[in-house]
């Protein structure tokens, strides 16, 4: 049941935007993500019983906002059973040791992650009363079997991988296989594949109508040691695939989503991905025509959140704001300070609150917008750029590059500017190349091709998930960036001046 807007709430100031973090929105405003959440395209829908398992998107882009949606619905109806695990201080090393074997360790990672899914959806199961009361024997003696190895209630997922991997669990292994017909294997390696084929079995055979869907999030954290990070989380892809595969053809309403972010999809090795993506996944995508900027998403979900919280329809860039800032329209101006994504605008939209009048009706004025834009620019938009580079530059080579970037003092710069720079400012620990391309991967920086005729051509990453950095290229900072970093907007000449300055010239010329 939609709950009803506050009535008390009349000014811009009312409006309740949200949080930057979706778990904190999910704890504290579920009602945001139940009625506040925009979802043309039914990405819901199709996350709870469609065929796609992988959704794709940026930092910000909604991923968890997606899981958390659903772990709300699944709080409502005792027909849906929502799990939601991260990856976050996911203990790569005990994963590795835990595949451990004779050859190469990745080429068990598949079986590792069989391993922790299916325990995670028997945890899930175990929840649905009719489901247990019908179990039938094979399911009832690989619970009982979980149970010796005190698996059950299963602990969150990097305290399951740690204990998994310890000597003491390895040696229990056994156990676990006391009330089967079952040969033991004599190799830890193998009596992990054996029961993961008894879980595998006592999944497909448990008796429910029920819908279970196992969300796996936290695929947008520090990767330290990428190599194995990455091998890692292609297995979770494949099995996860597999998975949801023998599920279906089982006819079972089971399903395990995985919600990962698309720069580190992109860069995972593995042979089938492309068939993953085009088949199995969903891309959260914002980047709409801005020309009409009413008809973006973006725009609309603004304006959805608002009418949750004030009693009326509206259109919250015609009510509160002023129709242009130096001379753009209003709503161009603002999402050119976004990289078209639903976290970056909705707190774009919370700093304007600090600065909005505080009257029923009062419009934000131009210099009340920038004072908003030069807030969300320190206080969210840095911050966020310096988060994308931890996991590929140290925290001490961030902070120089945040400095390198702030003295050049320029919206546009060459790879030559930066390395000048750098040497006058006797920068020499900072891997320049690296911490360009990662703010081009994060749409932190974007580039300028001044090839062909005519204007030159912007390009952004979040406007092309294609687009690669051509070397040569001049660089243009991110206008979100550009208050935090001191730089100063190029004033915009008006038409007649420019008419004006090309007939001076013109003059000089002849």
């Amino acid at each position: 049941m939609a709950l009803p807007p506050d009535a008390r709430a009349r000014s811009f100031r009312d409006i309740e935007f949200g949080f930057a973090d979706a778990r904190k929105e999910g704890a504290e405003a579920p009602e945001l993500l139940l009625h506040g959440f925009f979802d043309d395209s039914r990405l819901t829908d199709e996350a709870l019983s469609g065929s796609s398992f992988l959704f794709l998107g940026y930092k910000g882009s909604g991923k968890t906002a997606l899981a958390e949606r659903a772990r709300l619905l699944g709080e409502r109806d005792p027909t849906l059973f929502v799990t939601t695990t991260s990856l976050e201080e996911f203990p790569y090393g005990d994963f590795k040791s835990l595949a451990d074997g004779p050859g190469e360790a990745h080429s068990r990672y598949p079986t590792v992650w069989a391993w922790l899914l299916l325990l995670s959806l028997i945890q899930s199961l175990e929840r649905d009363e009719q489901g247990r009361v019908n179990a039938p024997s094979p399911y009832t003696r690989t619970l009982h079997g979980l149970q010796r190895l005190s698996l059950l209630p299963l602990p969150r997922l990097n305290q399951l991988v740690s204990s998994s991997s310890r000597s003491g669990f390895i040696s229990d292994m056994p156990k676990f296989f006391d009330d089967t017909d079952e040969r033991v294997a004599e190799t830890p390696d193998l009596q992990l594949v054996q029961m993961v084929r008894l879980l595998r079995d006592a999944v497909m055979q448990f008796p429910t109508t029920s819908r279970h869907v196992l969300f796996i999030d936290g695929l947008d954290e520090i990767l330290t040691q990428q190599q194995l990070q990455f091998e890692a989380l292609a297995a979770l892809v494949s099995q996860a695939s597999k998975l949801n595969d023998d599920m279906r053809a089982a006819g079972k309403p089971f399903k395990v989503v995985v919600l990962c972010r698309t720069d580190i999809f992109d860069r995972l090795p593995g042979a089938n991905k492309n068939k993953i993506r085009r088949d199995s996944s969903e891309a959260l995508e914002w980047f709409d025509d801005p020309r009409d900027p009413d008809r973006t998403r973006l725009a609309q979900l603004v304006n959805l959140r608002a009418q949750r919280s004030l009693p009326r329809e509206l259109n919250v860039f015609d009510e509160f704001f002023p129709a242009t800032v130096d001379e753009r329209p209003v709503r161009r101006f603002l999402l050119e300070h976004t990289r078209h994504l639903p976290r970056d605008v909705l707190q774009l939209m919370k700093s304007m609150q600090r600065f909005a009048p505080a009257a029923d009706s009062g419009r934000l004025s131009e210099e009340q917008v920038k004072s908003g834009i030069r807030d969300y620019s320190n206080d969210y938009f840095l911050p966020e750029l310096r988060d994308e580079l931890h996991g590929y530059l140290d925290s001490a080579a961030i902070d120089v590059s945040v400095k390198l970037l702030a003295s050049l003092a320029m919206p546009r710069f060459t790879m030559e500017d930066l390395k000048r720079q750098a040497d006058r400012l006797r920068v020499g620990s900072v891997d320049l190349d690296r911490l360009v391309h990662t703010l081009f991967e994060c749409s932190g920086v974007g580039m300028i091709d001044q090839r062909g005729p005519g204007r030159p051509i912007v390009t952004f990453k979040y406007r092309n998930r294609n687009a690669m950095l051509i070397p040569g290229m001049r660089i243009l900072v991110h206008p979100g960036a550009w208050k935090a970093l001191n730089i100063q907007a190029r004033r915009r000449v008006p038409a007649a001046s420019k008419g004006s300055r090309r007939a001076s010239r013109g003059a000089r010329g002849a």
